[in-house]
């Protein structure tokens, strides 16, 4: 086996590709072994920061990365100076008499459609203590093969930090999942609802808990009197990185106010020319996809203007947001509608809305606004350009909470 050593186990070896720290094949249940007695460390440590760093640098020095857009973001993230504001952050949110630790090993299960979430997930993890094993799926982009290089040089210079991670790739059957879910303090599901179901008939420990980022729809607001800053190339960089198919992508613009229809128009009037511009492309299997649903849309739906700008751009006007579907295929297809006043947009809102993506629009709106929702969904409102930035907070979690526990030790420090 590469990548982990040790000695074999008397079990059936349960063989998957590993693909950090090396790549080569391994059995599953030594590398699950090998990870539960593995150092782990303190959370945010040293050790931990210059291996993110370390990736954050790999990825801009790889010529292949300027290729791909979404991993510059992705690199920012891992930078020291991010990384360790996050730390600030985790050590300011200690309480007098609690230690924060580790919750012991992760087992993360990655959506395929947005190739950078894997080393998301992966980085925010490893960062407060955890341990941790990433399933891939065995169909990989040209992006994850970046990723795995750059996870695989810097694994080779940090060998303490590599003995705490594994990253593996295997298919669709349900053992080595159900051992890792066995093995596991904390499961950490992206993706689809059917993948979540799926997984989570698997059971795990008594003692251990998850995280489901299950399917989402995000929307943009426009104020039509609001500035420009440029929000064409910015509803690019927020719809196009992953084909639309990122929970926080838009796939919806409403305008607020008078002259909000003649803003929408021009907004995608002027990101069909950033398309054009960037010399973005959908394979036509994607593009047929789209077309044949947005046929289905026009039978039924209460449909304003049909506008097909390109094989890479369709908009869908609608007269009223009453009884929307929020079914969607991504490929460039956005659905556009309009409301007199960002109140009435309120009761439009639903638990599967993750993101808002914002201009023109003031903090004590915002505010309001997310008051009369009350609840009933949107877990981050950005503005344009930043639909994809992670953090933090995602889906309504606390990451950095979610995934350590909580000791009371009486009398100790914060």
């Amino acid at each position: 086996m590469l990548g982990h050593g040790g000695a074999a186990t008397m079990t059936t070896p349960l063989v998957v590709e590993t693909l950090v720290p090396a790549r080569g094949v391994g059995d599953l249940g030594e590398i699950a072994a090998e990870l539960a007695v593995a150092p782990s460390f303190a959370p945010f440590a040293a050790e931990l920061l210059d291996f993110c760093h370390a990736v954050s640098r790999a990825l801009f020095a790889d010529p292949r990365a300027k290729r791909h857009g979404e991993l510059v973001p992705l690199a920012s993230f891992l930078r020291r100076a991010s990384v360790s504001a996050l730390g600030d952050a985790f050590a300011a949110s200690a309480h007098a008499g609690v230690r924060q630790v580790p919750r012991g090993l992760a087992f993360h299960v990655p959506p395929s459609s947005v190739d950078t979430m894997f080393v998301y997930s992966l980085a925010v993890s490893l960062l407060v203590g955890n341990r941790n094993v990433v399933r891939l799926s065995q169909r990989r982009s040209e992006t994850t093969e970046v990723l795995i290089d750059a996870l695989n040089a810097v694994a080779a210079e940090h060998p303490a930090v590599a003995r705490t991670l594994a990253v593996v790739s295997y298919g669709h059957e349900p053992e080595p999942s159900a051992l890792l879910s066995r093995a596991a303090d904390v499961r950490v599901i992206w993706g689809g609802d059917a993948t979540i179901e799926t997984i989570r008939a698997l059971p795990l420990a008594p003692h251990a808990t998850e995280l489901l980022f299950g399917d989402r729809f995000s929307f943009a607001v426009v104020d039509a009197a609001g500035p420009d800053e440029d929000l064409a190339a910015r509803l690019f960089t927020d719809a196009y990185w992953f084909d639309q198919m990122g929970c926080s992508s838009p796939r919806l613009v409403v305008g607020v106010g008078d002259g909000a229809w003649e803003r929408i128009e021009t907004l995608f009037d002027a990101l069909q020319d950033e398309v054009r511009r960037r010399a973005y492309t959908l394979e036509l299997g994607a593009v047929l996809a789209k077309r044949a649903y947005a046929y289905g849309a026009l039978a039924d739906r209460p449909v304003r203007r049909y506008r097909e700008l390109s094989n890479e751009l369709t908009v869908i006007e609608l007269d009223t947001l009453d009884g929307f579907d929020r079914t969607h295929p991504g490929a460039g297809l956005f659905y556009a509608a309009v409301v007199d006043d960002l109140d009435q947009l309120a009761p439009f809102v639903a638990r599967k809305d993750q993101t808002m993506t914002v201009s023109g629009l003031d903090a004590d709106r915002l505010a309001g606004f997310v008051q009369a929702v009350n609840g009933r969904g949107i877990d981050r409102i950005v503005g344009f350009g930043d639909a994809l930035a992670f953090g933090r907070f995602w889906d309504g979690y606390d990451l950095l909470a979610e995934l350590t526990r909580r000791v009371h030790v009486p009398g100790s420090p914060a």
